[in-house]
């Protein structure tokens, strides 16, 4: 009756460390880095990351957007895509309108059948996909958090996989994560199941749980009934105020932590300064909570945190993934509204972004803006 979640701007080490915990000294095997049920199949990591490259985006001769605003949900990659319409005019099609993304594209119609005619080649886009010679397909966030997530993902990789879309020299199948710590965590295994599902989240919204570990974790969107809620964390947002106790930890800035990103590279953030008075590094709160608990602390120090993370990453641990059954189910598909200056905890905490915000909200209109 232990449950926790992973916060998405959470280094690997925490999580790693969080993992430690709830298996040797808590037990649980509900820790869970998703707030919502969206389908990831890691069986292996090339089902959830960003395959083609951002530099292959130039490459391309082809881009379809499925559920997602790349303008928002990752700029530097949406800047990509303008370049290589600006020096390859290539074709870019959505499946929904998403207004400016900064380059003309063609809008499909919003519904699921259409993503079936293209994989059984019964639209006009599929001989375009057939004969482009670098084809990147986006499958946003959106998609896998609907209920054609698994349908979607499954059968467009089978697709793929039939047209050589998907060879050892390019990658067409590209999943465009949306939080800093997802392709770390995934590579972690900070799942509560094997087939795709959410079970932490599902055993809250059963009222099975006693207490809730929030690591970092702020997006969480449940009604707190009698659980007592404990939260690690930097800036006291939404987790912070639910909880019955708050464990003050760092912020990204004031830790050395690894990411995972979009690509699939290991990447190391290093500290500009220290935690202020009480706080403490993530991971030793983690380690002198399992002390504490059972008397012997995870890890001897940082060195060994790390040391024994790097061992688990490398030694492509065996990922029992089950396919669940799916159906198609006949629906829109809509890519979720970001506020874009309030994305995630510190900017929600930043003067300089609420004043973006603000600025952005009043601007006066040309009458330009089509």
């Amino acid at each position: 009756k232990i449950v926790g979640f992973t916060g998405d701007m959470t280094n690997m080490e925490t999580m790693f460390a969080a993992k430690n915990m709830f298996q040797k000294t808590l037990n649980s095997n509900y820790l869970e880095s998703r707030v919502e049920h969206t389908y990831v199949n890691f069986e292996n990591r090339n089902n959830y990351l960003f395959n083609s490259g951002i530099e292959g985006i130039e490459e391309s001769d082809l881009i379809l957007l499925l559920g997602t605003n790349p303008r928002y949900e990752a700029t530097i990659l949406n800047s990509r895509i303008r370049k290589a319409y600006l020096k390859n005019k290539i074709d870019i099609f959505s499946l929904e309108d998403m207004g400016d993304l900064t380059y003309p594209y063609t809008v499909l119609e919003n519904d699921s059948k259409i993503i079936n005619q293209i994989i059984k080649n019964e639209h006009d886009l599929s001989s375009k996909i057939v004969n482009a010679e670098k084809p990147i397909i986006v499958i946003g966030q959106s998609i896998l958090k609907s209920n054609n997530g698994v349908f979607i993902f499954e059968e467009l990789k089978k697709y793929l996989i039939s047209i050589n879309k998907i060879n050892d020299s390019w990658n067409s199948l590209n999943v465009l994560l949306t939080e800093a710590s997802a392709a770390g965590s995934y590579d972690l295994g900070i799942f509560s199941s094997n087939n795709g599902s959410n079970k932490t989240l599902r055993k809250i919204y059963d009222g099975e749980v006693d207490i809730i570990f929030l690591l970092g974790q702020d997006n969480l969107k449940i009604k707190k009934n009698n659980e007592f809620i404990i939260y690690i964390g930097s800036h006291g947002d939404k987790g912070a105020d639910m909880a019955d106790l708050i464990l003050p930890g760092a912020a990204y800035t004031e830790q050395d932590g690894f990411f995972t990103n979009l690509e699939g590279k290991l990447q190391k953030a290093y500290k500009a300064s220290y935690p202020p008075g009480e706080a403490k590094e993530d991971w030793l709160i983690i380690n002198e909570l399992s002390s504490a608990i059972n008397g012997n602390p995870l890890f001897s120090n940082k060195e060994h945190l790390i040391k024994s993370m790097h061992d688990f990453l490398n030694n492509g641990n065996i990922k029992n993934f089950e396919i669940p059954t799916y159906n198609l189910h006949d629906e829109k598909i809509f890519v979720e509204h970001i506020d874009y200056y309030y994305s995630n905890t510190i900017a929600r905490a930043s003067k300089t972004m609420s004043e973006c915000r603000y600025a952005r909200a009043n601007l006066k209109k040309t009458g330009t803006e089509g």
